[in-house]
């Protein structure tokens, strides 16, 4: 029903009721129902640089007017780009060029760019120009600047005859968004509600005993999770009907941080699980648990408990954590650990002790990797 249809409709409904006139709830401005809409544009910003390098610029510079060279291509703002950069300048003058090569999005792209130009040092030889906001199409896939590279190249004093122009794009991005009927997106509570599964053990049609402890699970998560873990234990050689499993080898701590993983798709550590117990290392449960995550093509896992020991290093574990590294080969727990031991407050500390010697002895490409390690400080 229209505003207009409302009104008459009411006129009608007071000439039949006349004495209603007085209530002011029934006026003409408070029966008319207001519809108001929104909406709502954001604009967004990717800035992205390329350095492209020029050696040998004195040779360019002799070349005729119209020769370019031609950068590798480089991606900003999820657009393909590339630099064509003309020594002598072109017929229209311009020495530098933005080219957008090829998109992943269709339509129109718009961005805006800088030229500076730079020494090998990274010192600027020549003042940055900036470019208009700038659509780019099909129509229009390059955009050209003029860049002072060769008036006064006497007074650069070059190291190595090598230019550098560094180009800065910030794409544009808007969007539309429309606020009439705004919709509240709830947050997730898979983890929550698959952790609370695994607490109470609510419909657990398998028990794992480790260490002497109980632990209750589902196979459909399990396997879901872990399909090497499952058909370890639950695949087709197995009893059908077996819902009790021994698992040998592991520490129940181990298996319980496992779990936990498995149905939270986290790990805070083994800090909040052993709480105050002084008999339990946290540093070598948490290697445990990523042999075991290994093990079971537990990658997040793994690369969480790799992160841990990592940011853990010290000088009472490093020899130990390089060398367990080292037998797993887990590159980034061995270059923190490297990296750790190159410093100088570190090095003379630890190369001396019989563990390191021990080290050394039973993998003797670490020390050429740690003298390599120094070299690079």
């Amino acid at each position: 029903m229209t505003s207009e249809n409302r009104n008459n409709v009411l006129e009608s409904f007071l000439r039949c009721f006349p004495y209603l006139a007085k209530f002011p709830s029934l006026s003409k401005s408070h029966l008319t129902a207001e519809n108001v809409t929104s909406s709502m544009v954001t604009t967004e910003e990717a800035t992205g640089s390329h350095l492209f390098k020029i050696k040998g610029h004195s040779i360019q510079n002799l070349t005729g007017r119209g020769h370019f060279l031609k950068s590798a291509t480089f991606m900003v703002g999820g657009y393909n780009w590339h630099l064509m950069y003309y020594p002598n300048g072109d017929d229209r003058g311009n020495s530098i060029y933005l080219c957008l090569k090829s998109s992943q999005k269709e339509g129109n792209v718009r961005a805006r760019w800088t030229c500076t130009v730079l020494d090998q040092n990274g010192r600027q030889l020549s003042q940055s120009r900036t470019s208009d906001i700038v659509t780019f199409n099909g129509r229009m896939n390059r955009v050209g600047l003029r860049v002072h590279t060769s008036p006064v190249f006497g007074s650069w004093d070059l190291k190595d005859d090598c230019v550098v122009l560094k180009c800065t794009i910030t794409v544009v991005k808007e969007s539309f968004v429309d606020t009439s009927n705004p919709v509240v997106m709830p947050p997730s509570k898979v983890q929550q509600q698959l952790g609370y599964l695994l607490r109470t053990g609510y419909e657990a049609d398998v028990t794992f005993e480790v260490d002497g402890e109980i632990f209750g699970g589902h196979k459909c998560i399990i396997h879901a999770r872990s399909p090497v873990f499952s058909e370890k234990y639950f695949g087709l050689t197995k009893e059908k009907f077996d819902t009790k499993i021994k698992i040998k080898e592991m520490n129940a701590l181990v298996f319980k941080a496992l779990l936990h993983f498995i149905y939270n798709d986290s790990f805070p550590g083994f800090g909040k699980i052993i709480g105050n117990d002084e008999n339990q290392d946290s540093g070598l449960l948490t290697q445990e648990l990523m042999v075991v995550a290994d093990r079971y093509g537990l990658e997040r896992l793994r690369i969480v408990c790799e992160k841990i020991l990592s940011h853990g290093v010290d000088i009472s574990n490093v020899v130990s954590l390089l060398s367990f590294a080292e037998s797993h080969s887990y590159n980034h727990l061995k270059t923190s650990c490297l990296k750790f031991l190159a410093s100088p407050n570190t090095f003379g500390a630890v190369v001396e002790t019989e563990q390191f010697q021990y080290l050394v002895r039973c993998h003797p490409l670490i020390l050429k990797d740690l003298l390599e390690k120094r070299d690079c400080k």
